[in-house]
């Protein structure tokens, strides 16, 4: 079996931030469907779970070096970018909406480059 190249810099970057909002969405999911807030509805339950499966994905294909992931990193670019959009319309009286929104940006732009790049 051939060994498979290094990982880029810019990938595994990616892969962090793909993680960590996987991470925080699916904290963010959790907050808002165990809390009492203003933001407990369907759409950004739905989108919040979108986003940590697409991150998760992504992921995955990221760090198997499948020659597929370049195309999923547009995919996710617009679900994370789409999600921190409404994480930002929503009343955050405790900052987490806020902290979600950071990182579904961060990992759209990381994906956008990997989009980018192949």
């Amino acid at each position: 079996m051939e060994q498979t190249s290094a990982m880029s810099a810019e990938m595994k970057q990616c892969l962090e931030n793909c993680l960590a909002c996987h991470r925080l969405c699916t904290e963010t999911a959790a907050h808002v469907m165990h809390g009492s807030h203003p933001h407990s509805e369907a759409k950004h339950l739905v989108a919040l779970l979108d986003c940590a499966q697409i991150c998760l994905t992504h992921a995955d294909f990221m760090a198997r070096r499948s020659p597929h992931h370049a195309h999923l990193a547009g995919e996710c670019a617009e679900i994370c970018a789409a999600c921190a959009a409404l994480c930002e319309e929503h009343e955050d009286p405790d900052g987490e909406m806020q902290l979600c929104a950071k990182a579904c940006r961060r990992c759209a732009e990381s994906c956008s480059q990997m989009h980018g790049m192949h």
